[in-house]
Formats: C-alpha cells, structure tokens, sequence
C-alpha cells in the first residue's frame, strides 16, 4: 500500500477519534502526511511557515477547546522545533500527537540531507513514542490501530503529547489516481464519559472534612470547566473551608456557591499578623503550584498536613512533604466527598452541621474582603502599572473574552490583583514549564476557534515570539495582545539579585533593556498597534480592538522603578487592613 492509502486511513481514523484540527507546516518529505491530513473532510487544517510556532499554536488550540490536536512536520531540525511546545504540554497534559517526517531506515545515519536521529526524539517528554514501519510494510488495519492507540495515549489519564516518527519512501506526490481511503472505520468516534472519583478517594477526603474544622483548599493553575469548578466550590461551602483560589485555576468566576473564595492569596501570605493566626490543620492542594514565591512557601512555611489532587500522579509540591495524593480528578473527587457528606442526613449537612460559616471560614472571608478594598483603594489614584492592568483586565473583559496569560510578570500580577468576579473571563497560561516561549503562538491558536482572546504579556514575550504574531495576522485569527512594556525583564528587579550587584551588571545580564520601538516594529509586521497611558484609554482601546477582526498589540509603557514601588505600597496596605478590620482567629 501507499503512504497516501495508509495516512489517509490513519487521519480517518484520528478524526473518528475526535482529532478535528492539524497544524501543518511546509516541506517535501511530510507531504503524504499534508494531504492526506487535507483529504479528511473532518480535519481542518492550519498551516504554520515555523514548526516552532505552529507547536505552541497546536498547544493553545489543544487547551482552548479541551481536545486533541495534531502536528505534521517535515524531517531533521524542522521537527526538533517542536520540543519546547511539546515539554509544556507534557507538564500540562495538554493532548498532542505530533507526526514527524523522516528518511526511510535504509537513508538514515549516511547523510541524507535533512536527516536527524529522530528516533525518540523528544526523550521522556512525551506520553507515547512510536517509529512507525514504513506504509509499503503493512496493512490499513495498522494505520487504525496507531491512530486509536495515539489518541488513547494523549487523551490519558493522564494526557500529554504523543510523537510518531513517520519513515518515507519516495516517490512523495500522490498517484495519478489516488486510491480512496480502505474502508470506513468500524468504530464510532470515540466517546468520553465524564470522569468519576475513586469511591474510596472521596470517602476518606469527607472523613478529612468531618474531623478537621479548620481546614483549607489551595486550588493552583488548573483551567476547571465550570461544573467542576462549582463543585469544588459546594464542597469548601459544606466543608466550612475557605478555597485559596489561583486566578488561572477557574473559581474566580462564576458564583461563589456558598464558599469563601480567596483570591488575595499572595497579599494573605505577606500579612504574617493574619497568616501566623491562621494555621489550618489540613491543606488539600490541587493544580500546578502557584506561581507566586509568597504563597508557595506561605503554605509550606505553615507545616499542616497537606494532600494532593493529581489525577496524573505527578506529586507536584515543591515546598512541603504531602501526606498522600489522590488520583481522582478534583471535580468528580468534589462531587464524590459531597455525596457522601449528603448521605449522614436529610439537610446533606452529614456531620459538619453548624459548620455551614464558622468562625474559621468567617475569618477568612473577612480577610478577603478588607485586602481586596485595600487593594482597590491602592491602585485607584496611580499610574496605570502592572498591578492596573492587571486588575482592570478582569473587570473590563467580564468574560467577552478568554484571557491567556504570559509568564513572568503577567501571571503573578494576575494571581495577585485579578478580583474574583461572576464574569471573570477564562484563564489560560503556561504553567507546565512556566516558560515565556511561544505565548503569543499559543494564544493565537486558542483565538483560532472563533472566540476572541485577549494575551497579557510581558515585552520580552512579545519579542520573543514575533513570529507567532506574523503568523497570527496571516491566519486571520482575532487576537488582542495587550503588553506591559517595562523594556526589560522587569521580573527581576523584585528579586534580591538587583540590589546585591553593580546596577550595571544587573541591567546587562537580567534586566535586558532593549529599547525596542513597538510601533515600527508591528507596522512592518501589519499588525494595528497603540499605546495607552491610563484606564480610560486601555477601555476604550479594548472596545475597539474587540470590534475589529484581525491582531491588535495595546501598548502600556510601564517605569520598572515605579512599578516595584506600587507592589510593595499595595502590600503595605493590605497588611495594614487586616491588622486593623480582621480578629485573630
């Protein structure tokens, strides 16, 4: 058989499986894997000039619809590009199968020309690796079996990106007379029912809830669907714990269901009069680590019994030794402590009664409340800075938009002034690796379904990424990236390295200033930009944005001196709030 009798069966087969979208790039030796991707009525395909682009844009279409999206590269180097996308995916478990061209068995290792060992070529960072034999060698029912067991593998739990290596033989153009595809899949496409906890999971954490009164949910970066992030919610209200609650982890938004939702985390944890007063007896933590130092090792510095959530049995705590994880997803987990708790008796209240806002919780919301006006007290008369931005973005999008976030400043600055609100907007950002790579290609290929995205992002992310904002225009996609520009690596100046070295030094090496003039740059990409100096403009330009297709870059210029001032300020403030309006507990 051909390569186009095998791929063609092998891309009916992947659709069947529910892959709908591929991100293809240019190149002679993956041609077979191209068309016949093309030739799938149900697969779109997107075609990306940069594989390294095209792996992050594979990435954020991946998270933004929850799904698993396919990658076609041609041979050698081209396919090395992928590996930064794919290592955060990895640590995200975000749903990727990556094909990789190459050279048939008797062409490798004799200098073929664009000829790498790709032989599992991106080590333990993928879920499932395969060199697949090359199309003339086999039967189309091997092509389902790799398609299925692809997919199978990505999806998990736990999920991640798979690589197929694709050895071929020339001649690489189709025939005359392409043969059709080998039959229709016998299978149905495949369907995924919703997650359920491990009865003995959820009974032992609603024992933890029964026994502990003080106790404390720390959800960290974790993207939860609605329902799920409801039901977490329920569970911190019948539990009688406040929920820390991380700005890209999904329970900001939405109604609180009862629970105390925490947001100023970080401030909470740089507060020690309230933070030392309110030792919980037990943390269960879920979702990658926050990115904030403050609350990372806040939590830690506390030594209470904690637990994991991690259905992909990762033991993600950097900070504190757990006392145990759990493999359920943290929903249906929820969902699970909730129904037996219900069970103890007619008002679902099982042995927590009267616990529904105890003096525990109170506390807590209290807390939230006077750092969250002493915040917004802050930031009302000052320059529009990162911490601004940061917090005006939640409320001026209400949910119009998805909200993908960079890392570095961004992310922080989003954890610690994004206000919790009914219509906060998604939250999507990179915490596998917790790299500034590829975010604009990433927001780009979540702007891809059709919603509009709006990225926050640092100056040295855009820059490094410029590629994928070309790419960005050149697909048409609507996308608003609105950056913080600090010239520089603005990060480092809240960290003690600035004050230890010559300044000089520290501009070289960390700050990186690179005087980059925006609106020449992204006028010679196409791209619509403008620059704004305060709230009013940055609304006003949003709205614009917002109504007109195409990529906008709003520009704020932000002093990195001024910047750093205005976060300790807020800090102070928020510490004398709570000294003043919350009881010890």
């Amino acid at each position: 058989m051909t390569a186009y009798d095998y791929y063609g069966t092998f891309f009916e087969e992947l659709a069947t499986q529910g892959v709908y979208h591929a991100v293809c790039s240019p190149g002679a030796r993956c041609a077979p894997l191209v068309l016949a991707a093309d030739a799938e009525p149900r697969l779109r395909c997107w075609v990306q000039i940069d594989e390294r682009a095209a792996g992050f844009f594979a990435l954020g279409l991946a998270k933004a619809q929850r799904a698993c999206v396919a990658l076609i590269s041609t041979s050698g180097s081209a396919a090395a590009n992928y590996l930064t996308a794919l290592t955060e995916a990895f640590y995200d478990g975000v749903a990727l199968v990556a094909l990789t061209a190459d050279r048939p068995p008797e062409l490798r290792d004799r200098g073929a020309g664009q000829t790498i060992d790709q032989i599992r070529l991106y080590g333990g960072h993928v879920r499932w690796s395969a060199d697949l034999p090359v199309p003339d060698e086999v039967a189309p029912e091997h092509a389902r079996y790799v398609a299925r067991r692809a997919v199978a593998a990505a999806t998990g739990p736990p999920g991640g990106p798979v690589h197929l290596n694709v050895p071929l033989r020339e001649p690489l153009e189709p025939p005359g007379n392409p043969p059709a595809s080998a039959g229709a899949s016998s299978a149905r496409r495949a369907e995924h029912p919703a997650a359920a906890a491990y009865p003995s999971e959820a009974a032992s954490l609603a024992r933890l809830v029964q026994s502990r009164a003080k106790g404390l949910l720390a959800v960290g970066p974790s993207d939860l669907r609605p329902a799920d992030a409801a039901a977490v919610k329920r569970l911190a209200a019948l539990a009688g714990w406040p929920v820390i609650a991380d700005a890209a982890s999904g329970l900001r938004s939405g109604a609180p269901e009862g629970a105390a939702v925490i947001a100023a985390g970080h401030h909470l944890a740089c507060s020690p009069s309230f933070w030392e007063a309110h030792r919980p007896e037990v943390i269960v933590r879920t979702g990658h680590p926050t990115a904030g130092r403050a609350l990372r090792e806040g939590l830690a510095a506390w030594g209470s019994e904690t637990w994991l959530v991690d259905s992909a049995d990762r033991w993600e705590e950097p900070t504190a030794v757990a006392a145990g994880l759990w493999r359920s997803p943290i929903g249906a987990l929820a969902r699970g402590a909730a129904d037996v708790l219900g069970a103890g008796n007619a008002t679902g209240a099982a042995n927590t009664a009267g616990r529904s806002e105890p003096s525990w919780a109170r506390s807590w919301r209290d807390a939230e409340a006077a750092a969250q006006q002493a915040i917004t007290a802050s930031l009302a008369e000052g320059t529009l800075l990162e911490a601004g931005l940061a917090r005006s973005l939640g409320g001026m999008l209400e949910g119009a938009a998805a909200l993908y976030v960079s890392n570095s400043m961004p992310v922080r600055d989003l954890d610690a002034f994004l206000a919790p609100h009914p219509r906060v907007p998604r939250v999507m950002a990179h915490r596998g690796t917790n790299g500034i790579d590829g975010v604009v290609s990433a927001a780009a290929g979540a702007a891809a379904l059709g919603s509009p995205v709006v990225l926050l992002a640092g100056d040295l992310a855009l820059l490094h990424d410029l590629g994928g904002l070309l790419a960005a225009g050149r697909l048409g996609v609507d996308l608003t990236v609105v950056v913080a520009n600090n010239d520089g690596g603005g990060i480092f100046s809240f960290l003690p390295i600035a004050a230890t070295i010559p300044r000089a030094t520290f501009e070289r090496y960390f700050l990186t200033p690179h005087g980059t003039e925006w609106s020449a740059v992204l006028a010679g990409l196409g791209i619509r930009h403008r620059r704004v100096g305060d709230r009013a403009e940055l609304r006003e330009a949003l709205d614009a944005a917002t109504k007109t297709a195409g990529v906008d870059v709003i520009e704020v210029p932000v002093d990195s001196a001024a910047n750093v001032a205005q976060h300790r300020a807020v800090e102070q403030a928020v510490r004398a709030a709570l000294a003043g309006a919350v009881p010890r507990e």
